[in-house]
């Protein structure tokens, strides 16, 4: 097959534009066309030989990029080079496109020799090696222009430090700012290169070039070139050393990512380390932000949205199909959200799958972001929904901090989680209350447990062989100066997030131990108490000596205290949970499992790790009826725990009848509002002197 055979796809909505360019190159190739990403497609599938395709950036129906996504996708396309016809050669555009897997770019106007120059580099027929002298400077070029399509530099580095040029490639050249016609007359004049590296980064580029020299070992660095229109631009390079005749030494650099392309103006040259994300070719974190916070001072009088959004478990899609697919996936959704945002707004990967955008109310179009997004879900061609949620927050404080904005919508985000018939939420003013109480409850945590705030309250557990109290639970009470007695619920949960519940765990169980200890000095009958053990403490590699050592302090036994675990923490960590329950356990300890039935992995629980009283939820088994499921599922369970030889509990408890009910079912032990609820100790101390009998 020789070049006149070869297949050349031109796609462009411009008929002009394909007509002029199928006439410079028809007279060497086989040229078709296609007016946009569809047909193209169409076309490829149908002639996966095509050597070289031309395609525009902005086309109907599929556009450029979401071509160019699709292709690299493709192991049949995935090497196809690919030239992207655009109209600016400062565009943020061409950026992404060359992060997605462009191979060169093309300019308007175009000029014509430049575009056949091209289209020849790229189609050039390899050269047969039996032409090439084995061992030769050229069988060295040959075989690595075989092995990667870049930039090729090739220096002699003499002894004395100097630098000279000994080969470079036109696509180097091109990466230096210069055409096809200017690289044959830099080659004739014998011009040398090295000439466009900046006198300031001169020394550190020869230390580099002189070190792979010396110790004939490759190494990857940064090369700082400024190129013919006086543009800085940033090359990565691997260089590798390689002998020629007489020791000289030579180096070639395989100019492999352009890493930053700034103007004398500098507009993003302020901006710290990398610009764009490496996977995605949008704008990574700090770039965002940046971004996002010129574009609202640049229009101060104008409406504003923010909004982050993310893939649901997108874990799973890791493990299922691999890391590969997974980073697929973010780059189609990068430029999902690009084609939507650019033009309007900016837009950033924020992290892992979750992405952001800014662009001005009026221009903001939800459904179509929500479209791109089912699009992407439905052609993934998966055995998976891809699920995603947006959080939108419209921009009220135009000074907060746009780490706060993304903070706002990702509240918003965070309330329709898990929720596959709605896939947005907007921040509001209830949303925002709950926030600043949030943030109120964080200011004031760190003194309420210096000052004495959390108090300790308890509540009884009765026997109903017994008829009476033999046990209580210590629960914690935030009794606010202003607030008054703030309850657990509004404060737990936060204080898991932070990390703050491993303070007032110990907090707890220090009240515990107290509150023990004063029984036994006032000769009072022995009450244990069961503590609540956090999912974060419960992993502590210290949590049991911290135990023993708060029991030796108190002259107290591990059967006084017993500890409480939820069974959310057999489904964070099953294994890590087993080993601590046995340490536990082998300390003296007897284990609660709290809760049970309200989580997924409840039998699986009971199987692998051996608990001493399993705590069964009343309110999961709902309204209780003798003849109903919930009775035949709480029987079922009771009989499980006692044949495995465990105490059981039923908690909130709040009829009669359920009292009954669990009478004759053979439970152990019941806690719950019909007999006490939770109260301060010396109203604890009162109740049990005049406790009622069951």
């Amino acid at each position: 097959m020789d070049n006149k055979e070869k297949k050349i796809l031109i796609v462009d909505d411009d008929e002009t534009s394909r007509s002029l360019i199928r006439q410079t190159l028809c007279d060497y190739h086989h040229v078709y066309e296609a007016a946009d990403g569809v047909e193209a497609l169409a076309f490829l599938q149908r002639n996966p030989d095509t050597a070289l395709v031309f395609m525009d950036i902005l086309m109907p129906r599929m556009d450029g990029l979401e071509l160019l996504v699709r292709l690299r996708l493709s192991p049949k396309f995935r090497e196809l080079p690919i030239i992207m016809l655009s109209a600016s050669s400062e565009d943020d555009v061409n950026q992404k496109a060359t992060r997605l897997g462009a191979t060169r770019f093309a300019y308007k106007p175009y000029r014509m020799a430049l575009l056949l120059q091209m289209a020849e580099d790229l189609l050039v027929l390899p050269r047969k090696e039996a032409d090439i002298a084995p061992g030769s400077l050229d069988a060295f070029i040959f075989s690595r222009s075989q092995a990667i399509d870049s930039g090729i530099l090739i220096i002699e580095a003499r002894e004395d430090g100097t630098l000279s040029t000994l080969y470079f490639s036109p696509t180097y050249a091109m990466l230096c700012g210069y055409t096809a016609r200017e690289y044959n007359a830099l080659v004739a004049a014998g011009s040398d290169l090295l000439t466009t590296i900046p006198g300031d980064h001169y020394d550190s580029f020869r230390m580099s070039v002189g070190m792979i020299a010396e110790e004939k070992m490759p190494m990857a660095f940064y090369m700082h070139v400024q190129r013919q229109d006086r543009q800085a631009l940033t090359l990565s390079c691997l260089g590798e050393h390689y002998m020629v005749e007489d020791d000289e030494h030579s180096l070639v650099c395989l100019i492999a990512d352009t890493q930053e392309l700034e103007t004398e103006r500098g507009s993003a040259s302020d901006l710290p380390g990398e610009r764009l994300d490496r996977l995605t070719g949008i704008s990574n974190r700090d770039t965002f932000f940046l971004s996002a916070r010129r574009l609202l001072d640049e229009y101060p009088d104008d409406k504003f949205v923010l909004g982050t959004f993310d893939i649901d478990r997108f874990k799973v899609i890791n493990d299922v199909y691999g890391t590969q697919v997974g980073d697929s996936i973010l780059v189609q959704l990068a430029a999902s959200v690009a084609r939507e945002v650019l033009g309007k707004g900016v837009c950033g990967r924020l992290g892992a799958d979750v992405f952001a955008f800014c662009m001005r109310e009026e221009d903001f179009d939800l459904e179509g972001l929500l479209q791109g997004q089912r699009f992407l879900s439905d052609n993934l061609g998966l055995a998976y929904n891809l699920v995603i949620h947006n959080g939108i927050y419209p921009v009220i404080e135009r000074e907060a901090e746009i780490a706060t904005m993304c903070d706002r919508a990702n509240m918003a985000r965070s309330t329709v989680k898990g929720d596959f018939n709605k896939r947005y939420a907007y921040y509001d003013e209830p949303m925002r209350e709950a926030i600043l109480a949030e943030q109120e409850i964080l200011n004031d945590m760190q003194k309420a447990l210096e000052t004495g705030a959390f108090v300790l309250y308890l509540q009884p557990i009765y026997s109903l062989n017994f008829e009476k109290p033999v046990s209580a639970e210590a629960l914690v009470r935030w009794k606010h100066p202003e607030k008054g007695i703030i309850e657990p619920g509004k404060f737990i949960s936060l204080f898991e997030h932070n990390r703050f519940i491993t303070n007032l765990d110990h907090y707890m169980w220090e009240l515990a131990c107290r509150y023990l200890a004063d029984r036994r000095e006032r000769g009072l009958a022995p009450l244990p108490i069961s503590v609540n053990v956090s999912r974060i403490n419960l992993f502590q590699p210290d949590l049991v000596s911290d135990l023993m050592a708060l029991l030796q302090k108190y002259d107290l036994t591990p059967s006084m205290l017993r500890l409480e675990i939820t069974e959310t923490a057999y489904m964070d960590d099953p294994e890590q949970l087993i080993t601590a329950s046995e340490k536990l356990r082998k300390a003296g300890f007897k284990l609660h499992v709290d809760d049970f039935g309200s989580g997924y992995s409840s039998l699986h629980m009971l199987k692998d790790i051996p608990l001493d009283v399993l705590k069964l939820d009343m309110r999961f088994l709902g309204d209780l009826e003798p003849s109903s499921r919930a009775a035949t599922v709480l029987l079922g369970v009771i009989r499980i725990a006692q044949s495995l030889g465990m105490v059981t509990v039923a908690e909130g408890v709040e009829t009669r009848f359920q009292l009954e009910f669990l009478r004759s079912a053979g439970c152990d032990n019941i806690q719950g509002f019909l007999l006490a609820k939770p109260m301060p100790i010396d109203e604890f101390e009162f109740f049990l002197d005049s406790c009622p009998i069951l």
